[in-house]
């Protein structure tokens, strides 16, 4: 199965919230180190469950929506440019979720 579809149709109650930009950094750098891959998937809690791909940058983050299929290019962001993406509203309403590693 798709880690995508795993994670759009996964329970939230099974989810870790993003609370902070701290958790949004730690969560990104923390499955980078265990899996050895950029950057990590996150969902948008809601009715379609928009998914993310964010990976950290020199300048910020690359953002990136999963559920539409590859053909998405990244959207850069630095910290205050992430508050007017939906992945920043998402993170301030406390809708930003994402798996647990371990």
């Amino acid at each position: 199965m798709n880690p995508q579809t795993t994670l759009r149709g996964a329970e939230l109650r099974t989810l870790v919230p993003v609370h902070t930009l701290t958790d949004l950094d730690w969560l990104v750098k923390e499955s980078e180190l265990l899996t050895g891959e950029p950057g990590r998937e996150f969902v948008v809690a809601g009715a379609d469950r928009p998914a993310f791909h964010v990976q950290l940058d020199h300048g910020g983050y690359q953002i990136r929506r999963t559920d539409h299929g590859d053909t998405q290019t990244a959207h850069r962001a630095t910290v205050p440019d992430l508050f007017k993406h939906a992945l920043g509203s998402a993170l301030v309403c406390g809708l930003l979720y994402t798996t647990a590693l371990q």
